[in-house]
């Protein structure tokens, strides 16, 4: 494009050079080339001996008379004479007006122009004369009255006149454009956006030997092939590789780049550079209309803004080509302006009925609005990006209006809603801000009907002991008003009891109903709310109804969707089948929950779900999953040290590994300063049963013991005492037995078995090894058997192993030995699935390891169903699981032959030499048999 205007100012210089003037205006938007053309021809006349005159119109100038003609007759090209002569009248022409002056045309001006006039003639009588003049639309007004006189009168002489001036650049006086196009000589040289083929060349002369076509396409997209940006866009390139993005141009981020978009903006006139900081400010939401309105213009001139940013290929389609570019328009307005422009925009598209997420944006970043609305527009805002999960905007949003709101009820709202958000993403800020509202109460600051929504926050990052104490002065404060009445919402937000736990599914006989045991603590006066109808659908079923109370959590976790509302449901559906057995699906609908958390990007969701999924990974004995979980949640919170979430984490973290003895780790984990608040929630039971059991493995069996107790305590105060939930009585048992005292482990183990509904097998089989460890040798064989196979059902593998090796032990003991050995075998191997270390380290003290091995040439499990026939199955199962021939008899109502045969065919087939080489994996199938 520059070099065809080139061939045409060069074509009308050859031309001049004939006594046919020519006046020649380069038009183009801002950074087109237009001063670089004007270059171009001055460098070649100069080199053809031509005189050359030039000058550059200033916008600040442009009220100052003559100052576009003082440039002209300075230039070192004038010869002195004349242009000394050219000087003295210029001079006497500006003392004579003065700055300022309006009535500059008068009769003495006239002649001097007319002087002017004859001496530039005289010029062109010996050599040709170029006058090219930068930005036509600077001019001052009586330069540009000499230059048209000069150029109506000498049309018959070697005279070229160049100008360049900017398109739809908004003329203060657009007569002398009349004037010009008057002269028959006049000529228009129009400049356009470069070509593929222009940026191509352009390109390959930078270095790129042969451009491919998506970086063409890239650099097109971003410029829109005006020289300048191509330019600047060239050094940021060259200074700053970046990588192509598969969606869209690469990032655009040096300050080369912005300060092209700013001059192109500024260069395009004042209209222009309204628009563009309209576009900037109203981003997708702009229209002519609003641009207008905002820019406090007409619709014309706006538009007349818009066609000439597009002009200069900074828009397209009335919006910016790139994010860089409106970035660089809002960040070249001074900061009380820009401020002042959302102010209005913010007003403008309420006035218009924008959604109020449209509206906050503007609101936030004005610094908010005097205006009534400014904090109703924040809240709807915050919960309409809410359902984007944009919980870091809303939560801004949230803030602002809290510090623009004077209502103190509204600011208490608003403060309990954002603890509500902040837990997806900052459990620990969340934290904080209960804990302000809490000292709010405590100064009595807070109005009571808040009070249930406080301790509700409190509830959900498990903080029992501040739930204990706002109930505890809601219900001082109603005495004198009979009973406590809570309504459904009120209802639906406190949960004063463990939130995960299950309605009992089955009662022993030393647990009866949470309603009719007497009260522990504080919190056991309101423990007869209803809370579980609003927030547990299963619980208003029938006690002894347990697939119908399954059914129900699993159809609360298929219908309902992941937020605010359904968290603490969702919660406890799946806390509901874990605690009755069901740790399959449990596993699944967490890891679902855990997915869905990193696609929406909840870290603090994430953390609590994977609470749940590591306590299932803990259930099931695999307990490097359990660090592997604890690590991912751990990663995606912010502010550890100060979050209570964080230390619940770290204590499954503690659990699995002192099952692993990796006591170095965690030895350096509870070292870590632990938050004052911890050890009055539910996440500090967890924390203290990890110390406990780290305590009891380090040879401080007393230590331990006060870390469970103190279990006990919490749990029997908050009225969550229940074994498959917290079994502290088994790890009080077991701390017992490591002490001798037998007589006190067999009460804790039996207490805790009376307390464990059918339903939980693995807490019933851990109680029944305790039993089992602790009784004589005449009842243990027959505990420690009932406990394999509880442990069986429940999928335990560690707490299984375990059991087996106890097993093995007395079998040994009783002279068992075929089944000794196989009972040790499978525990051997369960204990090496699950990387526990000191268990393993205790079997290879006592016995050798080599007795455990698997021959390499035993099956996998996957094989038996297509080998054996389902009776031979049966009877490989049971003995997998140590049961005798006689033992296996009686269970299968078949004689003790008919064992023996189907167990020759399954050695056979399975090409084993006895029953200790039979699969360890078969013994889970043992809940299949009838």
């Amino acid at each position: 494009m520059l070099q065809t205007g080139l061939q045409k100012l060069k074509s009308a210089f050859t031309e001049s050079a004939l006594s046919k003037a020519r006046i020649v205006v380069i038009e183009g938007p801002a950074g087109f080339g237009k001063s670089e053309l004007l270059e171009a021809l001055a460098t070649h006349a100069t080199e053809e001996q031509a005189i050359v005159l030039r000058a550059a119109a200033l916008r600040s100038e442009s009220s100052l008379p003559l100052t576009v003609m003082r440039q002209l007759v300075d230039a070192p090209a004038l010869p002195a004479e004349q242009g000394a002569r050219l000087r003295a009248l210029v001079d006497d022409d500006q003392a004579a007006a003065g700055p300022g002056s309006a009535d500059w045309l008068t009769s003495a001006r006239t002649a001097r122009m007319q002087k002017v006039c004859a001496a530039v003639q005289d010029l062109l009588a010996d050599r040709l004369v170029v006058i090219g003049v930068d930005d036509l639309q600077y001019v001052d007004a009586a330069s540009l009255q000499y230059l048209l006189y000069i150029a109506g009168r000498c049309r018959s002489s070697r005279l070229l006149m160049v100008f360049t001036e900017t398109l739809y650049y908004q003329q203060r006086d657009p007569a002398y454009r009349t004037e010009f196009l008057r002269q028959p000589n006049f000529q228009r040289i129009r400049l356009g956006s470069l070509g593929r083929q222009d940026i191509a060349r352009l390109l390959a002369a930078d270095g790129h030997s042969h451009p491919d076509e998506a970086t063409i396409d890239e650099y097109l997209a971003v410029t829109g092939g005006n020289p300048l940006l191509l330019r600047a866009l060239q050094e940021e390139r060259a200074m700053i590789p970046a990588p192509r993005h598969p969606d869209g141009p690469r990032p655009v981020t040096s300050e080369a780049f912005a300060l092209a978009v700013l001059t192109c903006v500024d260069r395009s006139g004042p209209m222009a550079a309204k628009v563009a900081e309209g576009l900037a400010i109203l981003g997708h939401m702009s229209t002519l209309d609003r641009l207008s309105r905002l820019c406090d213009t007409t619709r014309m001139a706006a538009a007349q803004g818009l066609r000439a940013l597009q002009a200069a290929a900074v828009i397209e389609d009335d919006r910016f080509r790139h994010p860089a570019t409106g970035a660089g328009v809002l960040e070249g307005m001074a900061p009380d302006h820009r401020r002042r422009l959302h102010r209005r925009a913010a007003a403008l598209l309420r006035a218009d009925g924008a959604p109020a997420a449209e509206i906050a944006p503007h609101v936030r970043a004005a610094d908010g609005v005097d205006e009534p609305w400014g904090v109703t527009v924040l809240q709807d805002a915050a919960e309409e990006v809410l359902a984007d999960d944009q919980d870091r905007l809303a939560t801004d949003y949230l803030e602002l209006a809290h510090r623009f709101c004077a209502e103190p009820q509204r600011r208490t709202e608003i403060r309990l809603r954002n603890a509500v958000i902040l837990r997806r993403s900052n459990p620990a800020a969340a934290e904080r801000i209960a804990e302000e509202l809490l000292d709010d109460l405590r100064a009595g600051a807070l109005p009571r009907q808040h009070h249930l929504a406080l301790a509700d926050l409190f509830v959900g990052h498990r903080r029992m002991t501040e739930v204990s104490e706002i109930l505890t002065a809601l219900q001082e404060e109603t005495a004198d008003s009979g009973p406590l009445a809570l309504s459904r919402s009120d209802t639906l937000l406190t949960v004063v009891s463990d939130p995960y736990a299950p309605p009992p599914v089955a009662h022993g006989a030393g647990a009866p109903p949470l309603a009719e045991r007497s009260p522990a603590g504080p919190l056991r006066p309101l423990a007869q709310f209803e809370y579980r109808k609003a927030l547990q659908p299963w619980s208003s079923l029938a006690e002894g109804d347990h697939d119908r109370i399954f059914a129900a959590a699993e159809e609360l976790l298929r219908r309902s969707v992941l937020t605010d509302a359904t968290l603490e449901p969702i919660l406890s559906a799946i806390k509901c089948l874990q605690f009755a057995g069901k740790i399959d699906k449990a596993r699944h609908w967490s890891d679902l929950l855990l997915d869905e958390s990193l696609r929406r990007n909840t870290g603090g969701w994430h953390a609590m779900f994977s609470v749940l999924r590591s306590d299932v990974a803990l259930q099931q004995g695999n307990l490097p999953e359990v660090v592997s979980i604890v690590r991912s949640g751990l990663n995606r919170i912010p502010d550890r040290q100060g979050s209570v979430l964080a230390a619940g984490l770290l204590a499954m973290q503690v659990l699995a590994q002192t099952a692993m003895g990796n006591y170095e780790a965690v030895a350096t984990a509870l070292n870590r300063p632990a938050p004052e608040s911890l050890f009055g929630s539910i996440h500090g039971i967890v924390y203290l049963r990890a110390r406990g059991h780290y305590n009891l493995v380090t040879n401080r069996p007393y230590s331990a013991l006060d870390d469970f107790l103190a279990v006990g305590r919490m749990t029997e105060n908050w009225g969550i005492d229940r074994p498959w939930w917290v079994p502290w009585r088994g790890d009080a048992a077991e701390t017992w037995l490591q002490l001798g005292n037998r007589e006190e482990a067999q009460r804790l183990a039996s207490e805790q078995l009376a307390m464990t509904g059918s339903g939980n097998a693995r807490v019933r089989g851990i109680s029944l090894r305790l039993l089992g460890e602790a009784a004589d040798s005449g009842r243990r064989l027959t505990l420690l058997t009932r406990a394999v196979r509880q442990l069986q059902i429940a999928g335990d593998r560690l707490e299984l192993a375990r059991a087996l090796y106890e097993l093995s032990e007395i079998q040994r003991k009783l002279g068992h030995t075929s089944e000794a050995a196989g009972s040790s075998r499978r525990a051997w191997q369960l204990a090496r699935e699950c990387r526990a270390e000191p268990l393993c380290a205790r079997m290879r003290q006592e016995h050798n390891e080599a007795v455990w091995e698997v021959p390499t040439e035993t099956v996998a499990v996957d094989g038996h169903g297509a080998k054996l026939s389902e009776s031979e199955k049966k009877v490989a199962v049971l003995a997998a699981c140590g049961y005798s021939n006689r033992d296996i008899s009686s269970r299968l109502y078949i004689t003790v032959s008919t064992v023996e045969q189907h167990l020759t065919r399954v050695y056979r087939k399975l090409n084993i030499g006895g029953r200790q080489q039979l699969p360890v994996d078969l013994q889970f199938e043992v809940s299949e048999i009838a």
